[in-house]
């Protein structure tokens, strides 16, 4: 298990990655997303964790499903006590290419997506969890047959995540703290990406006071609006990119005023420019 890229929210391997990390004095992570799927467990420490427009207090043996290009963040509540998590990374091809006809693995990331749940509280589930993903701290990577383990590791995890999900999917909901008015707010920012999405726009379009808008949405997601919209073009210019679309028709669909503004935008998100990113997909398998 490798954590030298944990920090950075990148995959070095092209098929799966598992990160046990233990931290004191761990700051909070600023909202990000990233195009691969996760599952985060969490072990001790005070924090809550937020997704879109889900907040959850974690206590210990907490699983989250992370779809990829869902805005989500970790938020310390005290840097004094030991943070300690497992992180799996999963490559999206990788998925596709180790699942069968009759068994998608992606399913618990589709389930969680297409219900708005991405916690799983389960002592049970928990339980097992914690067993599969210690084999992987015991199993020594150059060891005969540890890559074919590893990989047998990986599969009986997310079949125990696709089963619970599809077994348990009426229960999610119930676990997460949402607003109202943010989930509302979240909803037409996705709907109207592409045009004026001023603190005055939003606020008008759902019939509320902007200074309270922007107090509430700060409370629940641990943003501003406007850092989130911001985000939120970001995530999907990538994905537009990834479809095909000419970047220079790219930063008007995803609602930048200026192709200038989406370059610096893009370049100090991701550390590269729209078209090296471009090249980048390119050149993959």
């Amino acid at each position: 298990m490798s954590g030298t890229k944990y920090e950075n929210q990148q995959m070095s391997n092209s098929t799966y990655e598992v990160h046990h990390k233990k931290d004191k004095d761990f700051k909070t992570v600023e909202m990000h997303s990233h195009d691969f799927s996760e599952i985060y467990f969490f072990l001790q420490g005070s924090a809550s964790y937020i997704v879109e427009d889900c907040k959850y207090s974690l206590r210990p043996g907490d699983v989250l499903l992370i779809p990829p290009n869902k805005l989500h963040q970790l938020d310390i509540k005290d840097s004094a006590m030991t943070y300690e998590r497992f992180v799996v990374w999963l490559n999206q091809r990788y998925l596709k290419r180790i699942s069968t006809s009759k068994t998608d693995l992606n399913t618990c990331f589709l389930q969680a997506h297409e219900h708005n749940a991405f916690l799983i509280r389960n002592s049970a589930v928990s339980d097992k969890i914690r067993h599969i993903l210690d084999g992987f701290s015991v199993s020594q990577t150059g060891d005969f047959g540890a890559d074919i383990e590893n990989e047998e590791r990986i599969k009986t995890l997310l079949v125990l995540l696709g089963q619970y999900f599809l077994q348990n999917r009426d229960d999610f909901t119930i676990l997460g703290k949402a607003n109202p008015c943010v989930t509302k707010a979240i909803d037409y920012i996705s709907e109207h990406i592409s045009q004026d999405l001023s603190l005055d726009a939003i606020a008008s379009a759902l019939f509320v006071d902007k200074y309270y808008f922007a107090h509430i949405f700060k409370e629940y997601t641990n943003t501003s609006p406007h850092r989130y919209i911001l985000k939120k073009r970001l995530v999907l210019s990538k994905q537009f990119i990834e479809e095909g679309f000419p970047i220079t028709e790219v930063f008007a669909k995803c609602g930048f005023s200026d192709y200038t503004h989406f370059f610096r935008a893009f370049k100090n998100e991701f550390g590269i420019t729209p078209k090296q990113f471009y090249a980048s997909i390119s050149l993959q398998p």
